[in-house]
């Protein structure tokens, strides 16, 4: 190991991104029982639909705003250690009205509680807010999530910036908010915006047999329909390893990671899902 890998402050993960997803994911408790496994889990899920007055306390934008935290000391701008996975929100423009992409940060702090609690993987709770203008930035967290409900477009730099973070192996979830009934104007865009930087690869739907759906949970039926349109997921996929570089969803998920719009029922469903999301990414 070299003097500068050493150093916990000097390692970026998406510089060495296998044994970052190694690390990461070492502490999945591969060897319990499945069964016995989803019936807990299934269970700790539930509880969180009675938590709504406590989980409220946490909204508000302040949670996607405060900085990463240890020790009472806020963290240096490159500590990022191996072995701990983060759940950053990409902030980005839209072509009209107030950009949603901080909205109902209490999604984001339930799905990383909940991974925590049901996979043993090292979620931090600390919120982290990432820019595609800013690459050095991004290279610290290899997994981003990207919300909206409108039309946008991300500048010539994001494109590119973009597509050096997937290929180096980065990987970039989009949900479709679909709040007011807007229709999945961001599912489009994302949708347009991949094929844009991969014009010889363009998006494809997920199958319902796809591993996505079955590495951790199991979803015979694919992707979980809580509202928009069932269009099913949708994804860029390595031409040489099949494996998914960017994934997109117009189903809501991230509203149903609250459990306050949904049934309990659609709620659990979406906050496995999540959990799948991750835990695929982790292992490829």
């Amino acid at each position: 190991m070299d003097e500068r890998r050493q150093h916990t402050d000097a390692f970026i993960p998406l510089d060495h991104v296998d044994e970052w997803k190694a690390e990461t994911l070492k502490a999945l408790r591969r060897t319990i029982d499945r069964r016995g496994f989803m019936r807990r889990g299934i269970h700790a899920l539930a509880g969180a639909t009675m938590g709504y007055t406590f989980l409220r306390m946490f909204s508000g934008r302040h949670v996607l705003a405060a900085p990463p935290k240890a020790a009472g000391k806020a963290v240096k701008a490159n500590a990022v250690k191996t072995g701990t996975f983060f759940f950053p929100r990409l902030k980005f423009d839209i072509l009209q009205g107030r950009a949603g992409w901080d909205v109902y940060p209490i999604a984001d702090v339930n799905l990383r509680r909940q991974l925590r609690r049901l996979t043993n993987i090292n979620a931090s709770e600390d919120p982290v807010v990432v820019s595609l203008d800013d690459f050095e930035s991004l290279r610290r967290y290899p997994f981003v999530f990207a919300t909206d409900e409108r039309h946008f477009k991300f500048s010539q730099k994001e494109e590119r910036n973009l597509a050096e973070f997937l290929q180096r192996g980065g990987f970039i979830y989009g949900d479709d908010c679909v709040l007011g009934g807007t229709g999945v104007l961001f599912f489009k865009d994302f949708r347009k915006m991949m094929n844009k930087i991969y014009p010889d690869n363009p998006m494809r739907r997920v199958p319902d047999d796809h591993e996505l759906y079955h590495c951790y949970f199991d979803f015979p039926k694919g992707l979980p329909f809580l509202q928009g349109q069932d269009l099913g997921s949708w994804a860029t996929f390595d031409r040489k390893t099949g494996r998914i570089l960017t994934l997109l969803t117009p189903t809501d998920l991230h509203c149903g990671w609250t459990c306050w719009f949904f049934n309990e029922q659609l709620n659990l469903a979406s906050l496995k899902m999540g959990i799948n999301i991750i835990v695929y990414y982790l292992s490829h």
